[in-house]
């Protein structure tokens, strides 16, 4: 008999996680904003060309936030000033190792994707005069379970939380949810932001902040070094003065913090587990070098055997990634992880030990943040019914990684 008050209390539950999964939607959703930071290495390149040459490529990275307004349409270049060439003003093509943009999306609220306008420079009458620009604008079930009828033959692919209590096997499948859920608001901000070449005026107005917050706005043509020592960060607008034309997203950049998720099948075929089920991969971490990158792992896997007994493995690791081989949009890599495996299943009970193994994995860059994953993965873990041996599975998935 079910305890009293256990059906409530599981139901208050559940809809906790989903309004928590659709606060997690929300939250990791965002919007692409108006708004491109300048790096300040970029800055101090630009500062040290002449002025008519500064806007024909410049590097910059969109930011996270609100969009105040349309990007301003870009399909025709302006005149340039009095007193300098007209050819400098010309935009030139994506340098070297830039990749084609590719469809622009804008997110609103959540995880909605609208198009935006293609970007553009309506010419001036008069070109400014030193200090005439603008200021800027503003911006549930039974404890227990009987024991699944026995299969004669073949293995039944189940989900991640075969083995386990109902509550325990809802809680990890919403979790999994959750971070489908997480994946697709990152994806669609995260993934798509624009990182790469622009062609702009050189009289387009650049926010300068200093280490104390004070802004001010400056000419891209009139900054000179001393402003760059002074900046802290230096930002462009695509809806102000004559916009900005993308030229191109840069190559695939995993330097920073990533997370990846993948999706697949884990075969067994030990002594001790002959099986298929499904397998999931979650993982975070941080590449110092754009080959290189340490991630915390967690695998949760569950299916039923050759008998029809069911099982799950959770698997908690450590993994390093390695990508040394790359190209075009195809990047070749390795990893190799070490950590515990969690197993329960209706033959050998609930069990964990320590869990060794590696794998490769293939990369296809869709953006210069955004690349879908192919992954083959084999582990070995030490529980084997008893804690005598180890037991080997396979898994492959394919995914998304967002860097």
């Amino acid at each position: 008999m079910r305890p009293q008050g256990s059906s409530g209390s599981t139901e208050h539950t559940t809809t906790a996680l989903v309004a928590f999964a659709a606060f997690l939607s929300y939250a990791c959703g965002g919007c692409l904003s108006n708004e491109y930071v300048i790096p300040k290495t970029e800055l101090a390149r630009l500062a040290s060309l002449p002025p008519e040459q500064r806007g024909q490529n410049v590097r910059v990275v969109q930011s996270l936030g609100d969009r105040r307004s349309e990007a301003i349409d870009t399909s025709q270049p302006p005149p340039a000033p009095q007193g300098y060439a007209q050819d400098g003003y010309a935009p030139q093509g994506p340098p070297e190792g830039y990749v084609e943009s590719g469809p622009q999306v804008g997110v609103g609220v959540g995880v909605m994707i609208a198009p935006i306008p293609p970007p553009l420079f309506p010419p001036p009458l008069v070109p400014p005069l030193p200090g005439q620009i603008g200021p800027r604008g503003p911006m549930g079930g039974v404890p227990g379970r009987a024991a699944p009828p026995r299969r004669p033959q073949g293995g039944h692919v189940g989900g991640f939380g075969g083995g386990g209590s109902s509550g325990k096997d809802d809680l990890v499948a919403l979790l999994v949810v959750f971070a489908v859920l997480a994946t697709v608001g990152m994806v669609a901000t995260e993934g798509v932001r624009y990182d790469g070449a622009v062609a702009m005026y050189p009289w387009q107005g650049v926010h300068l902040k200093d280490a104390a917050g004070m802004e001010r706005e400056v000419p891209l043509a009139q900054i000179t070094p001393a402003d760059v020592a002074a900046t802290s960060e230096a930002v462009v607008m695509d809806d102000e003065g004559w916009g900005m034309m993308r030229l191109g997203r840069g190559p695939l950049d995993r330097r920073g913090f990533t997370w990846k998720m993948n999706i697949g099948l884990l075969h067994s075929s030990s002594a001790n587990l002959v099986a298929d089920g499904v397998a999931a991969d979650l993982q975070l971490g941080y590449f110092p070098h754009r080959m290189f990158g340490l991630l915390a792992d967690w695998s949760p896997a569950g299916g039923s055997d050759v008998n029809g007994n069911s099982f799950s493995r959770h698997h908690l690791a450590l993994e390093a990634q390695f990508f040394p081989l790359g190209i075009s949009r195809l990047h070749l890599g390795g990893f190799g992880h070490a950590g515990v495996v969690y197993a329960n299943d209706d033959a050998g009970g609930t069990r964990h030990g320590s869990a060794f193994g590696g794998g490769g994995m293939l990369e296809i860059s869709l953006t210069s943040r955004l690349a879908l994953t192919l992954r083959f993965d084999y582990t070995s873990a030490k529980i084997a019914p008893g804690g005598q041996g180890w037991q080997g599975a396979e898994t492959f998935t394919a995914g998304i990684a967002i860097y």
